[in-house]
């Protein structure tokens, strides 16, 4: 979980399920998460759950593009998977906008980046920085489509979204169907597909208390969403077993916040909690300052320097 500033991100304002980056993510990834359209000016907090690598991503790939001085973004997917490497191993970052594709290539081959090709797509080949030698270890590879498409991350991350690309391939059935439930004014969401034991795993200590944890064991698939404006607005949806889990995660969660305690936050008001099937959904609505003013106390607390580009997932740190 984490929060990001992006403030070149403008978006077109339709529903995040109409979004055509979302037919690159390749199938069965355990995390995407996008931003989407703003709609307010005076907020640059934006709320995703994503791993350590895709924060890194981030800053590197804002660094990559900074030679495009014209370069603009509409919208952006980050998304984190397994393979025989490990649990959340690889990750990648798409992004939409208007970009000089060819000039963003060339200079990242002048600063050492070795150029390849896969499936006629140019590549850079991009060893980990200098600078974070402690944080990223892993190869990327960074492709510019059409000079309207950025592709960054691990190799088979990037060669499977390729692979989406050339082919009449549609966006994978299990996240259009969580996108579909996604209210369409939401301006940022995170779609994780994991048991919650794993969940929980990933988890720095202080995100949950103990009863937190145990009640996200049973929880099999996460959806998280934020509308912000005068209130901020966050819905969640959480998957379970069956509907007994369902019923008693919901009374849990109506007496106080197990996922994310900001109903603890002042002039936070939980809308209701309503049980769909195996599924649990609700909505939180807070002031904009007292949500910043949350986002600000998580990293406050989890980070010796109350820096706001820690993390509290302890997933792809370099070890």
């Amino acid at each position: 979980m984490m929060t990001m500033t992006v403030s070149c991100v403008r978006g077109f304002g339709s529903s995040p399920s109409e979004d055509s980056l979302l037919r690159l993510v390749p199938a069965n990834a355990a995390i995407v998460a996008g931003i989407q359209d703003p709609h307010h000016d005076d907020q640059s907090g934006r709320l995703l759950i994503v791993t350590h690598n895709n924060n890194v991503d981030l800053k590197d790939w804002i660094g990559l593009v900074g030679v495009d001085d014209r370069q603009e973004v509409d919208r952006l997917i980050e998304v984190a998977m397994s393979s025989p490497r490990g649990e959340l191993c690889e990750h990648l970052l798409l992004a939409r906008g208007s970009f000089n594709g060819r000039r963003i290539l060339e200079e990242a081959e002048r600063n050492g980046g070795v150029a390849t090709a896969y499936k006629g797509v140019r590549i850079v080949n991009l060893k980990p920085f200098a600078r974070e030698q402690k944080e990223m270890r892993d190869t990327r590879w960074l492709t510019i489509l059409n000079d309207n498409t950025a592709i960054f991350g691990t190799p088979i991350t990037v060669m499977r979204a390729l692979d989406r690309y050339v082919s009449p391939a549609e966006v994978d059935g299990r996240l259009t169907q969580r996108l579909t439930e996604l209210k369409p004014d939401v301006n940022c969401w995170s779609v994780l597909t994991m048991p919650g034991v794993k969940l929980t795993q990933y988890l720095r200590a202080g995100v949950v208390d103990d009863a937190g944890a145990a009640a996200m064991r049973g929880v099999s698939s996460v959806t998280i969403s934020v509308h912000y404006g005068a209130k901020e607005r966050l819905d969640f949806a959480l998957g379970t077993g069956d509907g007994t889990s369902a019923a008693a995660l919901a009374t849990a969660i109506g007496k106080r916040s197990l996922l994310l305690p900001i109903t603890e936050t002042p002039g936070a008001h939980l809308d209701g909690v309503s049980i769909e099937g195996n599924k649990v959904r609700g909505s939180v609505r807070v002031k904009d300052r007292e949500f910043d003013g949350w986002l600000a106390a998580v990293y406050a607390r989890l980070s010796p320097s109350g820096s706001r580009e820690e993390n509290v997932a302890q997933v792809g740190s370099a070890r």
